[in-house]
């Protein structure tokens, strides 16, 4: 049998999340706490550019959903930027984006004015 000169990509893969965790003192109704975006997109592959952005789950979904300016913040991000989850851990609530690469990984002034506005959110609904 011969040996395989291209093996298959096994093991730890080159993607990354940054988590921004917002910790709470009790134990939080999960349900409440998840939320996600949903995204309506214009144009195509590189020009492609979120047009709508609507939170969809719990309680805070509602909270985010009636905040004008977060909305706007998050429309002049990036388009993989738009997509942002907010859900409940064991001592805190978890925000974070899609999976990036490492050259994509990184954290811009306006994307951390985005989390740190849901964040804002967050705490008022504890």
């Amino acid at each position: 049998m011969s040996q395989d000169l291209i093996p298959l990509p096994w093991g730890a893969q080159d993607r990354f999340q940054a988590h921004f965790i917002v910790k709470t003192k009790n134990p939080v109704n999960g349900d409440d706490f998840i939320a996600r975006t949903k995204v309506k997109a214009s144009g195509h592959f590189a020009a492609k550019k979120a047009s709508d952005i609507e939170w969809v789950g719990g309680n805070i979904a509602g909270s985010l959903n009636s905040d004008g300016e977060l909305k706007s913040m998050i429309l002049n991000l990036p388009y993989k930027d738009t997509f942002i989850w907010v859900e409940p851990t064991k001592k805190g609530i978890r925000i974070h984006g899609k999976w990036k690469s490492s050259q994509e990984l990184g954290i811009t002034k306006e994307l951390f004015q985005v989390y740190d506005a849901i964040a804002s959110h967050i705490k008022k609904s504890l």
